[in-house]
């Protein structure tokens, strides 16, 4: 063993490797709390079994819409603002976005990319229970419940 007779160096090397563990495991606790309550809880894939629409909600503030038109699918880019503090979501339709889409896919026109964005544009309380997401229309008190997909 290194530090076989001298015992004052084997209890200070003791004492650091238990110093360091000690604020190794403080760090991870730390960092797991913080992430715990400052991460979006939205962020992911849902889908809606309903009518079949996919969000994909980035931590960015951004998010896609995707539907199924006739045969092709067609991704929707939207803004959204999250309070979590009052559990709000807020979909806001930025039309730069959607006429750049537009010029990407050539088999819908920017209104019919419009539609789809219209749809789910304006603000929701939401609530996130066993991976099912619903949101609730703030002004209408509609429904929209969505699953977490692993995709």
């Amino acid at each position: 063993m290194l530090l076989k007779d001298n015992e004052e160096k084997r209890n200070i090397a003791w004492r650091t490797v238990m110093t360091v563990t000690s604020v190794l495991i403080i760090l991870i606790v730390v960092f797991f709390a913080v992430k715990l309550f400052t991460s979006n809880p939205l962020t992911g894939n849902w889908e809606n079994t309903d009518d079949g629409m996919k969000l994909t909600i980035k931590n960015n503030g951004t998010m896609n819409i995707v539907q199924t038109l006739d045969e092709s699918t067609v991704s929707v880019p939207v803004d959204y603002t999250i309070d979590m503090e009052y559990k709000r979501f807020a979909i806001h339709v930025n039309e730069e976005k959607i006429a750049k889409q537009a010029e990407k896919t050539k088999d819908c026109s920017e209104q019919e990319l419009q539609d789809i964005a219209d749809v789910m544009e304006g603000t929701y309380e939401y609530s996130v229970e066993q991976n099912v997401l619903t949101l609730t229309d703030s002004e209408y008190g509609s429904q929209k419940t969505f699953e977490k997909s692993g995709k």
